[in-house]
């Protein structure tokens, strides 16, 4: 009886051990463009607060026609701009990115998900800079 349970254990141990995989290549580098995206993904909902916001500022600075404030307004416009076109290239990466890669060769999905990795930080660059530009133009 005692060998018995004691193999049971050892068995028992063993398949619970097989069914702990790690996780492949393309597992980890599938989570770590997710990781870049969501943290990114959050932001988008500050760049519709900060254009708002700067819209509400050059709608201020028109009342008043100067020099100074056409220079200002320019530049409010182009900051505007760039939480745009974050935005936008935010939402052309989502649309874009395939993320079912059943029946796919694992070299391949492994370069797709490194050129994705790429975007999605540039992506990230881009709406990161873009904010900081706009919360210094906001404090002006």
């Amino acid at each position: 009886m005692k060998h018995t349970t004691s193999l049971f254990l050892i068995v028992m141990l063993l398949i619970a051990s097989c069914g702990e995989q790690k996780k492949s290549a393309k597992d980890a580098l599938y989570e770590k463009v997710m990781e870049v995206h969501d943290e990114i993904m959050p932001k988008m909902g500050d760049i519709m607060k900060y254009k708002k916001q700067l819209k509400e500022k050059i709608g201020m600075l028109t009342t008043e026609s100067t020099e100074e404030n056409a220079d200002k307004i320019a530049e409010l416009n182009k900051a505007i701009n760039d939480l745009e076109n974050s935005h936008e290239e935010m939402m052309n990466w989502m649309h874009g990115f395939e993320s079912n890669f059943e029946g796919k060769v694992e070299e391949e999905v492994i370069k797709y998900l490194n050129t994705q990795k790429e975007k999605i930080e540039t992506v990230g660059e881009m709406t990161n800079n873009a904010l900081k530009n706009a919360e210094e133009m906001l404090k002006e």
